[in-house]
């Protein structure tokens, strides 16, 4: 007989070890309090999820002392140290540092430990509880020729072991313990102000590219430390085309910066023997075709190393920015993409597109304003309907509300936009207007189901939405996929690009690699205009993609298969 069935609520596990960035550098447990929580995730299942938090055994300031000193200089150094109420046997010992492609600087025990940084005060102690003390020491600065030099200490308290001791008459018995440990990485910065900088343009790029992150354009390359010195320096980028005459420039940071405020967040510190990846975001168009992205290291003012990658644009590679920019064609665009006017709180009586032009002919335009019937629009006007825009070069027009205008309903439209180039080549292309004189249409979305698509063995998303309204609806929906052992991945498809009304768009949530086959829980945000509630949905689904040696054994015509979630 087959087993009987139990109804009941199934719960799924999950561990979180919720662990402080102590020191910024290096962290391990000290005291820890576990707690749990409990979410209903749909379907009568609920997912518990366990969270353990630490309490450092002790607190040091400052983390970073930053120095400005000339070569063979001696400079005192001390840290205040203050126990949070338990007795620690305290080791304190010089270490070399270490960096990772992120930017982070570590510890690294294995190096052997500077001579210039000797201390004053004892490296072993006891710190009872709610004591505190000072670590007291020196560095001198060598004779080199670099504008930076960082200097790690490490503070450990040696702590103790939980768990039960093993019964030695029961060899067979495995029995295991935690070793709670606090400990920092302390750092001593020096600012030397050396202008000999000639061992700096030994630094080099690697790899530069520019991806695609949440629809937009990212600058990324590596920069790389071959020196046994460590360097503070920035470095900007452009982007350039054949066509381009003044590239907008732009400055790279660190990952492990890119949140700091100011000109903080572009300092970059390379440590000797490293590799550090350098990032930012690109906010103008991107033409299609060949482009060269250039990046430079420089010192203050000055420019130090630079290097050029080649870079090929498709147009679609970057639909966030496409939303915020249009191509009218492979050489001119318009911006914005999409463009309200109105009498109406939040909207503005007037707005302005700007063009330009990256090819070497002369573009002529003629632009004519209509509804979505195709008639004649006489609400609004531009301040020119036929103009030309030179090569390299970027035209304005403004758009307003007739001054005869005497509208009290929201209406929708498009600005026909007719580009004749030199060979008396036509193209036509629009781009949406919304002209807000009154209440704006109510938004009717319809949001089909989420599916899963499968081609060739490689998993994505999609989803269909359906504007039923009477107006242009804004649309963005946010993917996350989370897997078993708590990491995320986060897609994004939409951008708030308008959709017309009875018009239906695919969302795709298409991921930069192949999920492997397991279970994971799906998180859906769909957004519309401010004024509506979001769309939000949460699943637990099982994925089993085809391996790449299924496809090599059975050699198939490409398919594709949609199965809902």
């Amino acid at each position: 007989m087959p087993a009987p069935q139990r109804k009941g609520v199934r719960f799924r596990l999950s561990l979180s070890l919720a662990l402080g960035l102590i020191a910024a550098n290096s962290t391990s447990l000290a005291e820890s309090t576990t707690s749990a929580s409990v979410e209903d995730i749909g379907g009568g299942e609920k997912r518990v999820t366990l969270s353990q938090s630490v309490e450092p055994s002790f607190h040091i300031e400052p983390i970073v002392h930053r120095f400005e000193a000339r070569r063979g200089t001696t400079i005192p150094f001390r840290f205040e140290i203050k126990s949070t109420g338990k007795a620690m046997n305290v080791t304190v010992m010089p270490v070399r540092l270490r960096q990772e492609v992120t930017g982070i600087i570590l510890h690294d025990e294995q190096g052997e430990a500077p001579d210039e940084m000797k201390f004053l005060s004892p490296t072993e102690f006891k710190l009872e509880p709610g004591e505190s003390t000072f670590l007291v020491g020196e560095v001198t600065v060598p004779l080199a020729k670099s504008n930076y030099l960082s200097y790690g200490v490490l503070v450990r308290d040696n702590g103790y072991v939980s768990g039960k001791t093993p019964d030695p008459t029961d060899p067979t018995r495995i029995t295991a313990g935690v070793r709670f440990v606090t400990q920092y990485v302390l750092r001593v910065d020096i600012e030397t102000g050396v202008k000999d900088v000639s061992q700096m343009n030994q630094l080099a790029f690697e790899h530069g590219s520019v991806i695609n992150e949440l629809g937009m354009p990212v600058a990324k390359t590596f920069l790389i430390n071959p020196t046994d010195f460590a360097f503070e320096c920035s470095v900007r980028g452009t982007i350039e085309s054949a066509t381009t005459s003044r590239p907008k420039p732009f400055r790279l940071s660190l990952p492990s910066r890119v949140n700091l405020e100011g000109e903080e967040r572009y300092l970059v510190r390379i440590m000797p023997r490293s590799r550090v990846q350098v990032t930012a975001p690109v906010e103008e168009l991107l033409f299609p075709g060949e482009q060269s992205l250039k990046v430079e290291v420089t010192n203050g003012r000055r420019g130090l190393v630079d290097q050029t990658f080649a870079v090929n644009v498709g147009q679609g590679d970057f639909p966030a920015l496409e939303v915020q920019q249009a191509y009218l064609d492979h050489e001119l665009s318009v911006h914005p993409a999409q463009i309200a006017v109105g009498d109406a709180a939040g909207v503005s009586r007037s707005n302005t597109l700007r063009f330009t032009n990256n090819s070497v002919h002369s573009k002529n335009i003629v632009a004519e304003l209509v509804d979505l019937a195709g008639n004649p629009v006489d609400d609004v006007q531009l301040s020119s309907d036929s103009f030309d825009v030179r090569p390299g070069r970027t035209k304005t027009v403004r758009l307003s509300i007739s001054s005869r205008n005497d509208a009290d309903v929201a209406k929708y439209g498009d600005i026909r936009l007719r580009v004749r180039t030199g060979d008396d080549r036509e193209i036509v292309e629009s781009i949406p207007m919304a002209m807000i004189f009154g209440t704006p249409a109510t938004p009717n979305l319809e949001v089909g189901e989420l599916v899963s698509v499968e081609k060739d063995g490689f998993t994505s998303f999609a989803m269909t939405v359906t504007n039923l309204g009477e107006g242009y609806v804004p649309v963005h929906a946010d993917l996350q996929i989370g897997d078993a052992t708590g990491n995320s991945l986060d897609l994004a498809d939409g951008f708030g690009r308008w959709l017309r009304p009875g018009e239906t768009r695919e969302l795709a949530f298409v991921p930069p690699k192949m999920i492997a086959a397991g279970q994971y829980q799906i998180v859906l945000n769909l957004v519309t205009t401010p004024d509506q509630e979001p769309v939000q949905k949460t699943l637990v689904i099982e994925l089993d993609p085809k391996t790449a040696d299924e496809q090599v054994a059975e050699p198939k015509a490409a398919t594709v298969t949609n199965s809902p979630i």
